[in-house]
């Protein structure tokens, strides 16, 4: 197998076990206990913490306010824990801010998924490396659930990959939907959009 990159040991991360997590609660105040839960996984070597951002929509609002974690005080605790030698970049950010509802606080983390160091040796060791990965959302496990079948039936099941390996390993390849929303964001500001025409279209723009 070509191309296959060794562990950077140098960096002491695993560079293909990165992952984003988006949690998210109806206000920041909320986060203790997710935030105590973090830092637990931390300290128990499952996760390494490597960035946090807060983000945040008012619900009469269609842009999204976003704030690092060492500038909210109930984040100081996953800052003390964390391992900043990789950034997430204002695009990510603002990837990640084209899902946050109205009213909604969301917690962005980029982690290194240690429990999976283990496997990522093995396959290395065989001459191989962990591709690529996605978060399965929810709704469509919930679709899916009771229709698993086998064959040349999987054609009628629902998909379960959003993404897939594709658009992960090659971004350029997936359209850019926080650009398109800045554009929509920036048609509600100047009044030619509703609020409410807005979200019809960036529900649109999530769900294509």
């Amino acid at each position: 197998m070509s191309d296959v990159p060794p562990a950077d040991p140098a960096a002491g991360l695993d560079a293909d076990l990165l992952e984003y997590l988006l949690v998210a609660v109806p206000a920041a105040e909320r986060l203790d206990g997710v935030v105590a839960t973090v830092v637990g996984l931390v300290r128990s070597g499952s996760i390494r913490l490597i960035d946090v951002v807060l983000l945040h929509r008012a619900g009469d609002q269609a842009s999204v306010v976003t704030s690092a974690g060492q500038e909210v005080e109930l984040l100081a605790p996953l800052v003390e824990v964390a391992d900043p030698r990789v950034r997430l970049s204002a695009h990510d950010i603002a990837l990640a801010a084209v899902t946050v509802e109205p009213g909604v606080s969301v917690l962005l983390l980029l982690v290194e998924d240690r429990w999976a160091a283990a496997l990522s040796r093995v396959v290395r060791e065989a001459g191989g490396r962990v591709l690529c990965g996605e978060r399965v959302g929810s709704d469509r496990i919930r679709a899916a659930v009771g229709r698993s079948v086998s064959g040349a039936d999987r054609r009628r099941i629902g998909d379960l990959l959003v993404r897939g390996p594709a658009t992960s390993a090659h971004p350029e390849l997936a359209v850019d939907p926080a650009a398109q929303l800045l554009t929509l964001a920036e048609l509600v500001e100047r009044g030619v959009l509703t609020l409410e025409q807005y979200e019809v279209q960036r529900r649109r723009v999530l769900d294509g």
